[in-house]
């Protein structure tokens, strides 16, 4: 792992893939959590060069110990637009995140050099308030994205979803019986790191479809 010194904070680089990706985290963990830690492993081990980072108010929960709930998303669009600008990574590139960073990627990705935008867990809407729905960008959204979501995710399970008719250049991938942490149910045949690692895996194959419909 190299780190990476920005104007926004540390940012984690890890492997030497020909695919460039920014993962962001959600919104009550960082860039440290198992989760997230998880998913760059996996990444790595195919073809993805995986940058982390933490929105600025992460930052300040882990230098003060002081839980506190993300600011107006407007805001962290505009940190993660930011960082892209510093960063100024070659194409291809990716971005995406778990829940809300996945999120703040599909809001931005339409102003970025990034062929396309992915999310684990996408926040449908809020917990327990499905009439508040967070898809309006979705529908009038052009660049390719990819959902992989558990079809007992409380953020938009497997039947609220189909009801929202998505664009057909968003790709869903469904886990059987995981929630929004992608930890299993009973009923699951996944665990939560199997069902990070075929999350990653439909991540490479949209990755390698969406590079191959750019070069035709």
């Amino acid at each position: 792992m190299e780190c990476i010194e920005t104007g926004f904070g540390p940012v984690q680089k890890y492997g030497s893939g020909a695919v460039n990706v920014v993962f962001a985290h959600g919104s009550g963990i960082g860039m440290n959590h198992e989760f997230m830690q998880s998913v760059v492993a996996a990444m790595v081990s195919k073809d993805f060069t995986v940058y982390l980072f933490n929105f600025g108010y992460m930052q300040q929960i882990q230098l003060t110990g002081t839980k506190r709930p993300p600011p107006a998303v407007a805001k962290l669009e505009l940190e993660l637009l930011a960082l892209l600008n510093e960063l100024a990574l070659p194409d291809p590139l990716i971005i995406g995140g778990k829940s809300l960073g996945g999120r703040v990627a599909s809001l931005i990705v339409e102003q970025t050099n990034a062929l396309g935008w992915f999310a684990l867990g996408y926040p449908f809407h809020p917990q327990r308030k499905p009439e508040t729905l967070r898809v309006e960008h979705l529908l009038t959204s052009h660049k390719p994205g990819l959902i992989v979501q558990g079809t007992r995710d409380g953020l938009g399970c497997y039947d609220e979803v189909l009801g929202y008719k998505l664009p057909a250049h968003i790709d869903l991938c469904w886990l059987s019986d995981v929630d929004h942490s992608f930890k299993p149910f009973k009923a699951s045949p996944y665990s939560q790191i199997q069902a990070i690692e075929r999350s990653v895996l439909d991540i490479e194959l949209w990755a390698r479809c969406t590079l191959k419909c750019r070069d035709t």
